[in-house]
């Protein structure tokens, strides 16, 4: 007569082989309590003793009224990463994002691989890649046939395929000529950004609907190069329209760059920043806070577009449907000194 200790590890062998038999990517259901009990020719009560500690040890799950289940196997969580070789080194966006993304990914237990053209292939078209930056649409077409699953932070407007969660830059523009005119500013320029660039575009694009959509309103759109050198230099033009048009001027730069550009020149042609001159920014980096007078920007929620990134990839993970191809992360006005603000700031 064998003794029941002896009997149950016995028991617990043949379950155990029967879990690695069949454990794979899924669930797979096992042999009832009953069924077991019959088969292995034991009692009842020690198939239960088996599976509870089976289940105490991660290899099987039980749902209520509906039996017990294999685990499946534990997949390493993998991303992709391939940032655009345009991205410079000190862009402080970018910088804070990379950190952001790292962080998140790491501690949600994924694996991340940073790759490059060269290494695209078609032996990871299952794993999910986030691209960083612009990027042609030659590459994202090699891209496109080597991944499954696309996610990007920027806005392609001819690549509806691919998940895209981005700030919503229509909305900046939008609300940056709703500031200026609320404000009492009734002569407004944008200082916009080349327009192959689909974040200052649509910045542009919101500008001017909000602008269009107001009376006794005044415009200028100046294009230039999205750095310090261009804000500072088309300075001199700006100082000219104030002194034609004899009245406040609000301006809205496309990036901060531009906007502390032109507040040191224009501060050089002894204009007061905030008052006959209203500028908003965009992007918060750091040094917007350390001009005299700071400057009002909009800044955005890295984490918040991370977690949103990482939020689609577990449920692409887990075998959902992403049916929701753009998210669009509003932005928040951060008021400083370089505006005169008449306006309620929680509008």
């Amino acid at each position: 007569m064998e003794f029941k200790p002896l009997i149950k590890e016995k028991v617990k062998e043949k379950i155990l082989k029967l879990i690695e038999e069949n454990r794979g990517n899924d669930y797979v259901k096992i042999p009832s309590e009953r069924d077991l009990s019959e088969t292995l020719q034991v009692s009842r009560t020690t198939i239960r003793s088996v599976i509870k500690e089976l289940i105490d040890y991660g290899l099987l799950v039980q749902f209520q009224g509906k039996g017990t289940y294999i685990v499946p196997k534990t997949q390493d969580k993998i991303v992709h990463i391939l940032a655009s070789p345009d991205i410079k080194s000190d862009d402080p966006f970018y910088a804070k994002f990379f950190v952001e993304l790292t962080n998140i990914f790491t501690l949600n237990g994924f694996k991340i691989l940073f790759v490059n053209v060269e290494s695209l292939t078609q032996e990871n078209k299952d794993i999910p890649i986030v691209m960083i930056g612009l990027l042609k649409d030659e590459l994202i077409d090699q891209v496109k046939r080597n991944y499954k699953y696309i996610l990007t932070i920027e806005q392609y407007m001819n690549h509806d395929e691919i998940i895209q969660v981005s700030v919503d830059d229509y909305r900046i523009g939008w609300m940056a000529a709703e500031i200026l005119i609320k404000s009492g500013y009734l002569f407004l320029i944008h200082l916009a950004g080349p327009e192959r660039y689909t974040a200052s575009y649509l910045r542009k694009i919101g500008f001017l609907d909000r602008v269009k959509n107001s009376t006794g309103i005044n415009y200028k759109i100046i294009e230039s190069k999205m750095n310090y050198t261009s804000g500072y230099m088309v300075g001199d033009e700006i100082f000219n329209i104030y002194n034609k048009v004899r009245n406040p001027v609000g301006i809205f730069t496309a990036n901060d760059w531009m906007g502390i550009g032109l507040i040191q020149k224009l501060k050089e042609k002894g204009l007061n920043i905030g008052k006959e001159i209203g500028i908003i920014g965009c992007d918060d980096i750091s040094l917007s806070t350390e001009i005299k007078p700071s400057l009002t920007t909009f800044k955005w929620d890295v984490e918040k577009i991370v977690r949103e990134i990482l939020n689609i990839i577990e449920d692409i993970n887990h075998g959902k449907y992403i049916t929701q191809k753009r998210v669009l992360i509003p932005a928040q006005v951060v008021y400083r000194d370089s505006l005169r603000v008449v306006i309620d700031k929680n509008e």
